[in-house]
């Protein structure tokens, strides 16, 4: 592309220094035969004129990138001179004009980004390239915490800054969340579920285990204290569940109130939740069988995705295009998407245009000057060669309306 262009320069160079050659031929013949043929002092005043145009042009275009011929006249070679100054005002250019919130917003709005992405996420060919390059992440990522280097930087960068959080302040910020939102009733409710279903399902594992420690009684014995134990906490977790208001629901929120004092009043406490932070930062760290859950699920993954009809690139897929669709047939969540889209540009362009702005000026700074010159010229050069012929044309007929002025006024 660089060479089209700077073949294209060189072409009109070398068209206007044509247009100046043919003008001092014409200047020079007119002067040399005017005695002869005395009509040739209008060709005179149009060659000398265009001449001195085509000259004056010259200059001008020249000494914007350049000296002309070298010289050092006052005021040449502006743009490698002025190079500082250019780069500040293109930084200030881009932040007060470009970068401004209201105008990435108004351009962005035009486009419906959210539309238009899930119109593309919709036909299957396209949620198929994105699945296919998602998942083929999935082994790297899988495998990552048993990169040495991804180690060394999580031990050196990532470790210490995990080992200064304070646990115990996040734990107690974490439970007043669950009190303030009574998520932790919702949280009891599965937990009481979940317990329930255990208890079915280990009813015979519990009444062997009981038989164990009660050596001196009958079997029968043994399976009728263990099914009446069941069936009471049974009725117990039936009865929290159902009931709002049980005292055991009080007594878990007033536990976990008693707790996040606790974790802010007593230092044994902090300490034991520091001991945890240390204890899972650790195990996420070294811990050998996560290591190998890790490496088997990645080693499935990765022969899952060499097959044709892979199940994780299919079902992403099928994911992805189920939930393109869902999107583009609602139009309130595609409006709350384009929303939360250019409210985020909006914040990002408010926070990070200036030092954009003052990045662009930088690297403009950073360039050399004459290679700057020589790039400005490939780019805007041709169309300046042309302000040489019109200079060369322009002159050479202002030349003649001049001479036609004296004759007249002469006569």
């Amino acid at each position: 592309m660089n060479d089209i262009k700077r073949a294209r320069l060189r072409q009109m160079q070398r068209l206007n220094l044509a247009l100046l050659g043919a003008s001092l031929v014409l200047l020079t013949a007119s002067v040399r035969y005017q005695a002869l043929w005395p009509w040739l002092r209008w060709l005179q005043a149009f060659a000398e004129a265009s001449a001195i145009g085509a000259i004056a042009d010259w200059y001008a275009v020249v000494a914007l990138f350049r000296r002309p011929l070298g010289l050092p006249i006052p005021h040449t070679a502006i743009i490698p001179r002025n190079q500082r100054k250019i780069a500040d005002s293109l930084g200030t250019f881009v932040a007060q004009y470009l970068l401004t919130p209201d105008t990435i917003v108004a351009k962005l709005e035009r486009f419906e980004t959210a539309r238009q992405l899930a119109g593309w996420f919709v036909v299957p060919a396209n949620a198929a390239a994105f699945a296919d390059a998602l998942t083929g992440l999935l082994p790297a990522l899988l495998r990552a915490p048993d990169d040495a280097d991804l180690r060394r930087l999580f031990r050196t960068a990532v470790v210490p800054r995990l080992l200064a959080l304070d646990a115990a302040r996040v734990t107690q910020k974490f439970i007043e969340l669950l009190l303030d939102t009574r998520l932790h009733s919702a949280l009891l409710d599965r937990a009481l579920i979940l317990l329930d279903g255990w208890l079915i399902e280990n009813e015979a594992l519990i009444r062997d285990k009981f038989a164990q420690a009660s050596k001196y009684t009958p079997a029968f014995v043994d399976g009728y204290i263990v099914r009446k134990f069941l069936e009471g906490v049974r009725a117990l977790i039936h009865d929290v569940g159902v009931d709002s208001a049980h005292p055991l629901r009080e007594s878990f929120e007033t536990t976990l109130r008693d707790w996040s004092r606790a974790l802010v009043e007593s230092a044994e406490q902090r300490e034991a939740a520091q001991s945890w932070l240390r204890g899972a930062v650790a195990a996420f760290a070294g811990d050998q069988d996560l290591q190998r859950l890790r490496e088997a699920l990645a080693t499935r993954a990765e022969a899952d995705l060499a097959r044709p009809d892979s199940v994780l690139r299919h079902s992403a897929a099928a994911l992805i295009v189920a939930l393109a669709q869902g999107v583009a047939r609602d139009r309130a969540i595609v409006q709350r998407l384009e929303g939360s889209w250019l409210r985020f540009v909006r914040t990002a362009a408010a926070r990070h245009g200036g030092q954009i702005s003052a990045l662009i000026a930088e690297v403009v700074k950073g360039w050399d000057a004459d290679e700057v010159s020589r790039k400005i010229e490939l780019e805007i050069g041709p169309d300046l060669q042309f302000i040489r012929i019109n200079g060369a044309l322009v002159g050479g007929i202002v030349g003649l309306v001049l001479y036609a002025g004296t004759v007249m006024v002469g006569r």
